[in-house]
């Protein structure tokens, strides 16, 4: 018996979509043209991060005296970034029962990635691979939330 797909997020996919493309472009220009965040022209450095977990360590052991509002901005900022990415994602595969949560976590992580890359090839703000793991993580938060507001609720 073939089981029908049923979708457990009520809002059309249309507008799932377009709030999902919204979400990018403020995402993008957050990312690559907000000034505040490191791209205003001011500053020349640019920095290469590919040993994972050395920033966040960082974070964490120097906590003190790193500038005012790093520790947010970089490390809450990156998870919360991405967070709204693997809500709207997930809500897109509402109606599969398998391998949402690995999809949601994996495009999390290879959106992630072609930031860093971008960032890279234009040297724009930094290129680190912590912030892939920390955006992936967000990714997989929203995941979470969304599994729990609705998958969950729909299953008792």
């Amino acid at each position: 018996m073939r089981q029908e797909k049923r979708n457990i997020f009520k809002l059309p996919i249309t507008a799932r979509l377009v709030i999902l493309l919204v979400y990018l472009i403020i995402l993008s220009y957050f990312l690559f043209f907000a000034g505040g965040f490191g791209r205003t022209g001011e500053s020349t450095a640019f920095s290469v991060n590919l040993l994972p977990f050395t920033e966040i360590i960082r974070c964490f052991k120097y906590y003190d005296s790193l500038p005012k509002g790093f520790f947010l901005s970089n490390f809450v900022g990156n998870i919360i970034a991405f967070i709204p990415f693997g809500f709207l994602f997930a809500s897109l595969l509402s109606y599969k029962k398998r391998f949402t949560c690995l999809l949601t976590v994996l495009v999390s992580a290879l959106l992630s990635a072609m930031v860093e890359i971008i960032q890279f090839v234009t040297r724009t703000g930094s290129c680190d691979i912590d912030d892939v793991i920390l955006n992936t993580l967000g990714g997989t938060i929203g995941y979470i939330i969304f599994y729990v507001l609705f998958v969950r609720k729909e299953k008792e």
